[in-house]
């Protein structure tokens, strides 16, 4: 039996998702609160195999209350389910270590496979925000291969500049320039300049 407790401020959406989730097979909520103090205290007493969390919740949100539950050492697993269907959010929720990420607008039957999932030692991210993510992490991976010289190269050849317009805007020479290109293009898998501007569109790196 996987025990669960539920932590959402709305009433309505906790009573009716207790509903769901207690005619569940093999499934026991154990507490239902909207507080996050209660939470934790509910959390630390009952010891369940995993917590369903809201984010947006006043006092603490639920990254918050994670911390606080890692802090403690309980071992619950944690999984959001949010309306943030952003995946800066949903990244700092996934760093922070959290089990799952269900979006509401998701069919109550990714929730269960959530819960089931995380409580065996597994993972599950919203099909709906997972490619979004995964997106952002190759982004900054792919940024982090760059130097700041570098970055500031891509950024003039994607806003159309010229070698030698950029070598007179960052002082340094042309031949330093086509080096920095020429690297910039290794490190990214790029083959042309129109693969450096769609990556720079991509990251961001034109809003600089």
């Amino acid at each position: 039996m996987i025990t669960v407790v539920i932590v959402d401020d709305h009433v309505i959406f906790r009573q009716g998702l207790l509903k769901l989730l207690q005619s569940a097979e093999n499934i026991e909520v154990v507490a239902d609160t909207g507080s996050s103090d209660e939470a934790l205290r509910v959390i630390i007493e009952k010891m369940p195999h995993v917590a369903i969390l809201d984010i947006s919740m006043p006092v603490l949100n639920g990254i918050e209350l994670l911390q606080e539950i890692q802090r403690k050492a309980i071992g619950t697993k944690i999984v959001f389910l949010t309306m943030h269907n952003d995946p800066v959010t949903a990244k700092k929720a996934i760093q922070s270590n959290a089990s799952g990420y269900v979006l509401k607008d998701d069919a109550f039957e990714d929730l269960l496979y959530a819960v089931r999932a995380v409580a065996s030692g597994g993972t599950f991210i919203s099909p709906s925000i997972s490619e979004k993510v995964l997106s952002a992490k190759v982004a900054d991976s792919e940024d982090r291969l760059l130097t700041k010289r570098e970055r500031e190269v891509l950024r003039l050849i994607a806003l159309g500049s010229a070698n030698k317009k950029i070598a007179d805007t960052l002082s340094i020479s042309v031949k330093t320039v086509e080096t920095h290109r020429t690297r910039i293009l290794k490190k990214l898998d790029a083959h042309n300049t129109a693969d450096l501007v769609r990556y720079a569109i991509k990251t961001g790196l034109l809003e600089v």
